[in-house]
């Protein structure tokens, strides 16, 4: 039963046909195979000599997050009966838990999809994940030890394998790419979203002069009139003073 609900390729192919990444892995095999890129393709080559490892780093990223989808929907209420039939014990985290799991990386996957990937549209430019090393807790703790302690403990760790323990993160960036046709295909609630991004482009000019004339006629009115007619009162009351005086 497990098995007729989950498709792994098909989830797969869903995850790249959503981020709009589809023509560009596409291409990218096309170079890496041939050398080259096709008479008419939609990117240059140039990107790919540029780029070409960062895109492939997000192509697997993305065939692990296609997995791990498929995981968890392996795990979820519908399946779990059939899992635990099979006496695999596959996830520690209760039901509940798992639940809250996939409906936040859905909620986030959603709004990614329609703002974030929008915007990255308006600006010509794709949104890739790349994997970067990053060094242990350990690794750095041995690192300000070794500017304590002197060269004793320098070169005793340079000797230990643990001194390489490195652990892996994921990091997004940004890759210039002219994407007008992806932009004219937009449709739904992702073409709302590009027009309220145009309505704000074309709006946010006027508002700031607005404010900018706002903020100085309010300014001429609290330094001018009012400091002029504070200026008349207490030239007032000062000949007053004078006549009461005299």
């Amino acid at each position: 039963m497990a098995g007729n609900k989950l498709n792994a390729y098909e989830r797969i192919v869903e995850n790249i046909r959503m981020s709009g990444k589809e023509d560009l892995y596409s291409e990218l095999v096309y170079a890496l195979k041939f050398g080259a890129s096709r008479k008419h393709s939609f990117y240059s080559c140039s990107i790919f000599i540029e780029h070409g490892v960062a895109i492939f780093e997000d192509f697997l990223i993305t065939l692990a997050d296609g997995i791990a989808g498929t995981y968890l929907e392996l795990i979820s209420v519908d399946c779990r009966n059939d899992i635990d039939d099979l006496g695999l014990s596959l996830c520690t985290l209760s039901t509940r838990a798992l639940q809250k799991l996939r409906n936040e990386v859905a909620l986030q996957r959603w709004f990614h999809r329609n703002t974030d990937a929008v915007v990255c549209m308006f600006e010509d430019q794709f949104e890739v994940c790349i994997l970067e090393s990053h060094p242990t807790e350990e690794c750095s703790s041995r690192r300000s030890k070794t500017k304590k302690f002197g060269w004793w403990i320098n070169n005793s760790s340079s000797r230990s394998p643990e001194n390489s323990r490195c652990r892996a993160a994921i990091k997004n960036v940004r890759i210039p790419v002219r994407r007008t046709r992806e932009l004219r295909g937009l449709t739904g609630w992702r073409y709302c979203f590009s027009v309220l991004l145009e309505v704000g482009d074309i709006g946010i000019p006027f508002l700031r002069s607005f404010i900018g004339r706002a903020s100085d006629g309010i300014s001429f009115v609290l330094v001018g009139l009012i400091g002029r007619w504070l200026g008349l009162v207490v030239s007032g009351i000062r000949n007053c003073l004078r006549l009461q005086g005299k």
